[in-house]
């Protein structure tokens, strides 16, 4: 009878040796599982990181597109109101008949400009040509000097040319103002919109 009692030995050695290499085997399962846990865990968080870096990339792309449209948007709208009050000026310098006085100046400033005493004649816009006569018929210098009066496709001003017409000096509103926009601008800007200089 001493077999019952040694197969319950062996048996129960086996389930021992069982048992162990079960709990071992569990053991080296959780390590794996753990390990395999760990390792997701680290994926996860470089994707998070991936994903939130790219996001961030993309929406400071985004911000700098749209604040380089909105700043073109402003630029535009400048311009136009900078356009839109030259335009104006330069209606008013149009349908404004010229001073007397101006028109003496520039007379004077066009004719001055020519080195010899060479006969000229002057253009000058339709509206200021009664005036332009005038001022020339009131004064003996210019009036032994100009050969005549004509009229020309300008908003105000004078156009002294020699008689030949190889030398011509404008003196007209229209290239006035066209040499002192680009000069003005940097303050007409700094007056309407409270831009400073850099």
């Amino acid at each position: 009878m001493e077999t019952p009692k040694m197969r319950e030995a062996i048996l129960s050695k086996a389930r021992q040796e069982a048992q162990i290499l079960i709990d071992e085997a569990k053991s080296k399962a959780g390590e794996v599982v753990g390990k395999a846990q760990e390792q997701w865990e680290r994926r996860l968080e470089a994707e998070k990181k991936r994903l939130l870096s790219e996001s961030r990339r993309g929406a400071a792309r985004i911000i700098a597109q749209a604040d380089l449209k909105a700043r073109q948007e402003i630029l535009k709208e400048k311009d136009s109101i900078i356009r839109e009050m030259i335009g104006k000026v330069k209606e008013r310098l149009t349908e404004n008949t010229s001073e007397t006085s101006t028109l003496e100046r520039l007379i004077t400033e066009a004719v001055d400009a020519f080195e010899s005493d060479q006969a000229l004649k002057i253009m000058a816009s339709g509206k200021d040509i009664k005036r332009v006569r005038e001022i020339v018929a009131a004064s003996p210098v210019l009036k032994d000097r100009i050969t005549g009066v004509s009229e020309a496709a300008c908003m105000g001003g004078v156009i002294c040319e020699s008689v030949d017409g190889k030398v011509s000096v404008d003196n007209t509103y229209d290239t006035r103002l066209q040499m002192l926009i680009p000069r003005i601008l940097p303050q007409v800007g700094k007056v309407l919109f409270g831009e400073h200089e850099r």
